[in-house]
């Protein structure tokens, strides 16, 4: 009886050690700075375009992508007229080549600039507008991994050709809307 009841001891002492463990990992997490995640960032893109220069291809997207991380390529004359998107860790990056050189996306990384950064400096996107294409290279930090991680690179036309004219639109249609400020 003795035995029985030592050894039901021993095992609750031992469970009551593994929830330890697992509470202590959970707390283990470093938490970063805005200045930290972005000087990060600085060192992941500028690691990213030299690997791309090196070996001239999309591999290098594999090492700082996960399996949510893809992209989206318009490939007809007008917005959203023919569109084409993949996985880069299930599908590569056969259908990306097609369409997108290694020399815009170099291009893309070395002059986009920071757009739409979050508060707390985890997501933004390197934006760039060029030949009537808008780039756009999503990336968000995971606090728990620790790195940074490109979400989607984008190569999209703008919504308006570059000759648009928005008065002449809504002339010609006549669908003007006039400013309703509020008069002080």
């Amino acid at each position: 009886m003795i035995f029985r009841i030592l050894l039901v001891c021993c095992l609750f002492l031992n469970s009551c050690d593994k929830f330890k463990d697992k509470e202590e990992k959970k707390v283990e997490t470093k938490t970063y700075t805005k200045q930290e995640k972005l000087k990060m960032l600085d060192v992941m893109l500028s690691k990213l375009l030299k690997e791309i220069q090196e070996k001239k291809n999309f591999s290098p997207f594999l090492e700082v992508s996960d399996d949510g991380s893809g992209y989206t390529i318009d490939v007809g004359e007008h917005t959203g007229e023919e569109l084409y998107g993949g996985n880069f860790q299930k599908e590569g990056f056969s259908r990306l080549e097609k369409y997108v050189t290694v020399e815009e996306v170099m291009r893309l990384l070395k002059k986009g600039s920071k757009e739409y950064v979050s508060e707390d400096g985890g997501g933004l996107s390197i934006m760039l507008t060029v030949d009537r294409f808008e780039y756009d290279l999503h990336c968000y930090f995971p606090e728990e991994q620790g790195r940074w991680v490109v979400r989607r690179l984008s190569r999209l036309r703008p919504e308006y050709p570059p000759d648009y004219d928005a008065k002449a639109h809504c002339e010609k249609w006549n669908d003007c809307v006039e400013s309703k400020s509020p008069k002080n």
